[in-house]
C-alpha cells in the first residue's frame, strides 16, 4: 500500500501541476484577447458629461450676469435715495422760504439781499472800499459774490 500510496499523490500532484498550468495558458489567453480586442467608446457617457458641462457653463454665466444685474440695480437705489434726501432737502428749504414770504421783514431781508449780492446794489449815503491792489478780487470784476471771497 505504501507503494499505491505514493503512486496516488504522484497522481494529484501531476493532476495539480497539469491544473496550474492550464489555468495559466487561460489567464494568458484572456489577457491576450483584451489587449488585442478594440477599446470600447463609451460615447453615451461622453454625450452626458458634455450636456452636463453646457449645463453648468450656462447656469455659471446666468448667475454672474444676474450678480452684476443686483449691484447695478442696488446702485442706482442708493444713487435715487440720496437724490431724494437732497430734493427732500431743497423742499423743506423752499417751504421754509415761501413761511418767510409771508412776513414783510423777512421779506425785505431776502430782498435786499438779493440786491446786494446778485446785483451789487449799495443802500443811499453808504460808502464801499474796493482794494485796488488785489487784482483777482472777484467782487471788482463783477463776477462774484461774498461767498465766493470766504470759500478763498
Amino acid at each position: 500500500m505504501n507503494e499505491e500510496q505514493k503512486i496516488i499523490e504522484l497522481k494529484k500532484k501531476i493532476n495539480h501541476y497539469d491544473f496550474r498550468q492550464k489555468e495559466k495558458e487561460i489567464k494568458e489567453q484572456k489577457r491576450m484577447q483584451k489587449l488585442a480586442a478594440p477599446i470600447k467608446k463609451k460615447r453615451k457617457f461622453n454625450v452626458l458629461n458634455f450636456l452636463f458641462l453646457v449645463f453648468l457653463v450656462y447656469f455659471v454665466y446666468t448667475a454672474f450676469n444676474q450678480y452684476e444685474m443686483l449691484l447695478d440695480l442696488n446702485a442706482q437705489i442708493e444713487e435715487k435715495e440720496n437724490m431724494k434726501a437732497e430734493i427732500e432737502k431743497k423742499a423743506m428749504e423752499l417751504k421754509n422760504d415761501v413761511e418767510k414770504l409771508n412776513e414783510e421783514e423777512a421779506l425785505m431781508e431776502i430782498v435786499e439781499k438779493i440786491a446786494r449780492d446778485q446785483y451789487k446794489m449799495v443802500k443811499p449815503n453808504e460808502t464801499i472800499y474796493i482794494d485796488k491792489n488785489k487784482n483777482d478780487n472777484k467782487l471788482i470784476q463783477g463776477i462774484g459774490s461774498e461767498k465766493d471771497l470766504i470759500n478763498e
